[in-house]
């Protein structure tokens, strides 16, 4: 059984009430600042059409100014409240990708923030999309990882836009943070990261294996095909998605082989 870490006192988390298969009990958003800062930083604003959430968050912050919102990756779930948050607020917003930014530039791999007194740490992180990232509190030992490593579960890769060979590298990147606390856009947080990313890799790795096992059995197959061999005829997982894994793997496979 996993243990978990409680949350740095410069953090907060609100769940939006958005349940899905997808986003499990909800999309995490974050609150980030200095416990005497007389602003906050918001990472992951959630969807749009949730009113609720957005007061949740207006509540939250209190007295303090909503100084900055910052988004880990382009899904609706994450992005899809940033342009309302901003109208209640005049906060500019960044991400990775620029058409996502308002008043603001881009995210840089490696940029150093201040998030109302907490330092924050872009690390690119593509692979369920191209222009994921996630926020590394250094001070913290923490890491906001959007979609890119849940709080249970693995994620979809939004192939072709992410693809398995950066999701692989990505993977390998955030298990170097050894004395990481995950705090993830869906599902619980404060499990040790380096350990769920090692899992995520391996898990991987080992369907890889299959299908490069299926191919050497059969020779060429479609997308198609090798998602119904590897999860069977009846798996309970929409045929559209088990073929848009099994695209995902043969790039890979195409690519390395």
């Amino acid at each position: 059984m996993s243990t978990t870490t409680p949350l740095p006192a410069q953090v907060q988390v609100i769940t939006c009430n958005n349940p899905s298969a997808m986003t499990l009990e909800g999309t995490n958003t974050y609150l980030v600042g200095a416990e005497a800062a007389a602003e906050v930083t918001v990472v992951d604003p959630g969807p749009e059409d949730h009113p609720e959430h957005l007061e949740a968050i207006v509540e939250a912050a209190g007295d303090r100014r909503i100084a900055e919102i910052l988004v880990t990756h382009r899904h609706r779930d994450h992005v899809g409240a940033a342009a309302a948050l901003r109208r209640r607020t005049g906060a500019p917003i960044r991400a990775f990708d620029p058409e996502l930014c308002a008043a603001a530039e881009p995210l840089a791999e490696g940029e150093r923030l201040s998030a109302a007194g907490v330092d924050v740490v872009v690390v690119h992180s593509p692979g369920h999309t191209s222009d994921s990232v996630c926020f590394w509190l250094p001070q913290q030992q923490a890491m906001i990882t959007g979609d890119t490593i849940l709080g249970r579960g693995t994620t979809m890769l939004d192939f072709p836009d992410g693809t398995l060979t950066d999701y692989l590298a990505t993977l390998e990147k955030l298990a170097e943070y050894d004395t990481a606390t995950l705090l993830p856009a869906h599902g619980p947080a404060g499990a040790a990261l380096r350990p769920v990313a090692q899992q995520y890799r391996a898990h991987r790795l080992e369907r890889l294996e299959q299908v490069s096992g299926l191919l050497d059995e059969h020779g060429d197959l479609t997308a198609e095909e090798v998602g119904r061999l590897v999860y069977g005829e009846d798996s309970a997982i929409d045929a559209r998605i088990l073929t848009l894994i099994a695209a995902a793997q043969l790039d890979h496979l195409r690519a390395v082989r």
